[in-house]
């Protein structure tokens, strides 16, 4: 979910388009150990959000779920 918020209230976002996704596996440093480690991955996206009207102090948060429902994690980006 993403959404916009002013102090403590979060507004949903609506009309969020994908521009470009990508998922690229991150090898580490240690080549070494490759065969050992568990297999990491970047995941990036290019979004569409619109933003009329909304007032440049607000943040744009996103939330990302467990397929349970749980926060899996919360992120928020200031302009």
């Amino acid at each position: 979910m993403i959404y916009w918020k002013n102090g403590v209230e979060l507004r949903p976002v609506k009309d969020v388009r994908a521009v470009q996704t990508r998922v690229e596996r991150v090898y580490p440093h240690a080549t070494a150990l490759a065969e050992e480690l568990p297999q990491r991955f970047e995941w990036s996206y290019q979004l569409l959000v619109p933003s009329a009207g909304v007032p440049l102090t607000d943040s744009l948060v996103f939330v990302f779920r467990t397929v349970e429902g749980r926060i899996a994690a919360r992120v928020a980006a200031r302009l």
